[in-house]
């Protein structure tokens, strides 16, 4: 049986692919002359599906904040040591090194590299220590991000999953298995052949005759639950194929030994990598983030702009302290004192900020916002200025360069009409310069959004829709972190960030099951493994809405080479101890 996850790897691709377009207005009725998005429920005959929860701890999160989102943390810990050595396909030895790797309850991480990446399964957050000029601090960033990432260098490979055979770099060709190998991204499961020796070792091949894939010699130290741990944080570290590591859910203790080939721009010409365990041992130790280690602000991540610190900077300290999100008074009270100072064009881009927040006007609502919005335009109609703001408003979905010029008089307001402002011409811009990279070049989008996030640092669509032009931009490191932001502010609930990030996220999690918390289904056999998200809370959605020395041939799993084995394999990223952002 093979089970495809196509469908849903293309509803990802229209992510980087679909432009980020402004607002639409709604359909107006006769007697309604303007309403923004119609703040619209699910219609009874909607097909409803149940899609996870996405509720990051987010880097937003304090040190204690995240312990106490955490929960209760077992102080009991299995400490492994493992020889880990590099060999070509001819038995020439490369390295050897040694590393020790701590499982904890729900994390893992390396004990040998103060530095290493603490994989908190738990959480689906990735944690590492970074030296700064004022101090160690801990960046926080998301799971999801990571496999987004490893997706997209999976699709430019194989032309979003349509190549069986994949061109490198050199020009050279190979089958995209490895590939699949490298990113832990595959659409289908791959048929793989289990057998066990006389000694117990268990072998894995893509055929009767073909190389050993993988090779594991059971061990009896841990417990399943820290097997499968350990497989996991093996599917962030190395570039073993998902189907292939599968077999270790069969274990019931840490393996004492285990062996796979790998190819790769590094090892163009194959190699073999061995670990074999040294020891292991239960011992006790707290949750890896120290205490007076800092959560680190925006300034202290890697950003590809430096306008998306800037907005990043605003969406952390915004999520941090969620009381301070405006509510309907705030809009009214603010719109009502512009236009009794004659400022009818900010008073309504004020109502508009508020749709932003609170939802868009169903037709003919009663609502105290929708009936304001009705009555700013009566009493606007005849003023030139205004009338102007209304036609650049109605041209955001038509002639989005005319509307771009409308807003321009905006930009530089520093208050809610200015967050409205900022936030339309920042996805106008973006829509435009999917056919013209040249159009507007005196502006730019983060900059627009970052104003935006400025003057109204709790709106969940300003970093929404700007997660949305960073993905497009094919930074989807940045990207996941402004989602963070949307889905944990209040305004998240009534617009689309907490219902398409839920999706997104299931959506990533068929394709990569193995870099998300446990447990995984169980493995009654290898031919028929089952995929393994987990599902958990759950948001209802309308689906529509989606978006040594060489191991000897015998009881010590035998790796070797074999015909089927690619001259080389461009599948680029070696997962490192912290998870790399791009092909080695």
């Amino acid at each position: 049986m093979t089970r495809s996850t196509r469908p849903w790897l293309l509803a990802l691709l229209a992510l980087a692919a679909t432009p980020v377009t402004a607002p639409a207005l709604a359909q107006q009725a006769a007697d309604d002359p303007f309403s923004v998005v119609q703040r619209r429920p699910v219609a009874p005959e909607e097909t409803i599906v149940d899609i996870p929860v996405y509720a990051p701890a987010g880097a937003f999160l304090s040190r204690e904040d995240y312990l106490a989102a955490r929960g209760g943390t077992a102080e009991r810990v299995l400490r492994t040591r493992w020889r880990i050595e590099r060999f070509d396909l001819d038995g020439t030895e490369q390295s050897d090194e040694t590393r020790e790797v701590v499982i904890g309850d729900g994390y893992v991480t390396e004990a040998t590299d103060p530095g290493a990446a603490v994989i908190d399964f738990n959480q689906e957050r990735i944690l590492t220590r970074v030296a700064t000029p004022t101090g160690p601090v801990m960046r926080n960033r998301p799971v999801i991000g990571y496999v987004h990432r490893q997706m997209d260098t999976f699709t430019f490979y194989t032309r979003g999953g349509e190549l069986d055979e994949v061109t490198g770099p050199d020009g050279s060709r190979f089958e995209r298995f490895w590939i699949e190998a490298a990113m832990g991204v595959r659409l289908a499961e791959v048929p793989m052949q289990l057998t066990t020796t006389d000694a117990g070792a268990q072998e894995i091949r893509r055929n009767p005759d073909g190389a050993v894939i993988l090779g594991v010699t059971p061990g009896e130290d841990g417990s399943p639950a820290d097997v499968e741990l350990f497989r996991r944080w093996l599917r962030h570290t190395t570039p073993i194929h998902p189907d292939a590591l599968n077999i270790m859910s069969t274990l019931t203790g840490i393996p004492e030994r285990f062996g796979f080939i790998v190819f790769s721009p590094s090892s163009p010409d194959g190699r073999r990598e061995v670990w074999s365990r040294l020891s292991a041992g239960e011992s006790t130790a707290r949750f890896p983030w120290p205490e007076n280690l800092p959560a680190a602000p925006a300034a202290d991540y890697d950003w590809s702009d430096p306008e998306l610190a800037s907005l990043a900077h605003a969406g952390l300290n915004a999520a941090a302290h969620p009381g301070g999100s405006p509510d309907e008074a705030v809009f009214l009270d603010a719109a009502q004192a512009a236009a009794s100072a004659g400022d009818k064009p900010g008073a309504l881009l004020m109502l508009y900020q508020a749709s932003h927040h609170l939802g868009a006007c169903p037709a003919r609502s009663t609502e105290p916002l929708c009936m304001r919005i009705s009555q700013l335009v009566a009493a606007g109609l005849g003023d030139e200025q205004f009338e102007g703001l209304m036609a650049t408003l109605a041209a955001l979905q038509g002639d989005r360069a005319a509307a771009l010029e409308g807003l321009r008089p905006y930009l530089d307001r520093g208050d809610l009409a200015g967050a409205a402002a900022n936030l339309l011409a920042a996805e106008t811009l973006a829509a435009l310069r999917t056919s013209d990279a040249a159009h507007a070049p005196e502006l730019d989008p983060l900059s627009l959004f970052a104003a935006s996030a400025q003057a109204d640092p709790h709106c969940a669509l300003t970093y929404w829709h700007a997660g949305r032009y960073a993905a497009s931009q094919a930074d989807v490191e940045s990207a996941w972190m402004l989602f963070d932001i949307a889905v944990s502010l209040p305004a998240a609930a009534t617009t689309p960030p907490v219902r398409e990030a839920a999706v997104m996220n299931a959506q990533l999690q068929a394709i990569a099951p193995n870099y998300f918390r446990p447990p995984p289904a169980p493995v009654d056999a290898l031919v028929e493994a089952p995929a393994d998200a987990a599902v958990e809370a759950v948001v209802e959605v309308p689906v529509d809405a989606a978006v040594g020395a060489p191991v000897e041939a015998s009881d010590e799993a035998a790796i070797e080479a074999s015909d089927e084995t690619p001259a080389t394999d461009p599948a680029g990223t070696e997962a490192e101890t912290e998870p790399p952002t791009d092909t080695d």
